[in-house]
């Protein structure tokens, strides 16, 4: 079995991985074990850690309201899964990629003690103006937590986050440290071992890369884009070289997005769009189909001597 760290992979990108899909917006690139990334990075050392409020424009909060926070069921099932494992009254719960802040919201309510981690200034200021929240613009290896949060929270959550970051077993490791022994990491995430992702490979594979399909969906090489996307092993190998014990994984349905999200990534015309709506529907509400992995892992334990 290849052992392979996807960090350094993405540190060191000519030495050991190939380019396999030349995107729309996206270069994806695959390591000999499996991993599927970007060659796009963030300027994260170039991000200030003031919010400015400025960002926050009407045309932004309406798209936090409509199109991020559109899904409202999805943001209970959060706070439902959270509850599976932890009493709320008094936890301290650090939420990373919080974006316009409804799920901590939702945790405050039930009593929990809760800040978020938001690079956007828009959202940030959002979820900071609308719902009253802690919010920090600091990524979690900073030293602003690794030093000053060491051990500190019951749970950390990333909805839909990893598959953002630029080193996301750097962002696991930074999250393992700032969680009590015990504590619990949850995480929710684009599942490659699914539907969507093979039907992209094999449409790609067999148009010669002029019909993706959903891949065009699944990464981008703009800021804050989707930048890999990992199986249901390789989340379990990250988990268990972070030193977190795996209590549930399982694949779920669930659209981040309304479907008209996509469908315009797909198919770049409004007729079409328009057109294809229903149909697109209806087989959504008979079909569930499993694109989205859960993954929940506990810290383990410091062993006394």
């Amino acid at each position: 079995m290849i052992v392979e760290n996807i960090d350094t992979l993405k540190k060191h990108l000519a030495q050991g991985a190939r380019l396999k899909y030349k995107l729309k917006n996206a270069n994806v690139y695959v390591s000999r074990a499996g991993y599927h990334f970007t060659d796009y990075l963030d300027p994260v050392k170039e991000i200030r850690p003031e919010i400015d409020g400025s960002q926050l424009t009407d045309q932004e909060a309406v798209y936090i309201e409509t199109q991020l926070q559109a899904n409202s069921q999805k943001f209970s099932h959060q706070v439902d899964i959270l509850k599976k494992y932890l009493s709320l009254k008094n936890a301290r719960v650090l939420d990373i990629g919080c974006g316009g802040g409804l799920f901590l919201s939702l945790i405050k309510r039930e009593g929990a003690s809760v800040a978020g981690i938001e690079l956007s200034d828009s959202r940030a200021q959002y979820a900071a103006t609308k719902h009253g929240l802690e919010i920090h613009k600091q990524p979690i290896e900073s030293d602003f937590w690794q030093k000053g949060y060491e051990n500190y929270f019951d749970a950390l959550t990333l909805w839909d986050v990893i598959e953002h970051v630029n080193y996301p077993v750097q962002t696991l490791q930074g999250a393992v440290n700032v969680l009590k022994p015990g504590g619990l990491l949850l995480i929710d995430t684009p599942c490659r071992d699914s539907f969507y992702h093979q039907v992209g490979e094999v449409t790609y594979r067999l148009s010669g890369g002029r019909f993706p399909t959903f891949l065009n969906a699944m990464y981008s090489s703009h800021l804050f884009g989707h930048k890999q996307i990992f199986s249901t092993q390789e989340m379990k190998d990250i988990f268990s070289s972070s030193g977190l014990e795996i209590v549930e994984l399982h694949k779920f349905h669930e659209l981040s997005f309304p479907y008209e999200f996509y469908l315009k990534k797909l198919l770049r015309s409004e007729a079409l769009v328009k057109y294809s709506l229903p149909a697109v529907r209806a087989f959504f509400w008979l079909f569930k189909i499993r694109n989205k992995m859960l993954v929940i892992g506990r810290k383990k334990q410091i062993l006394s001597r």
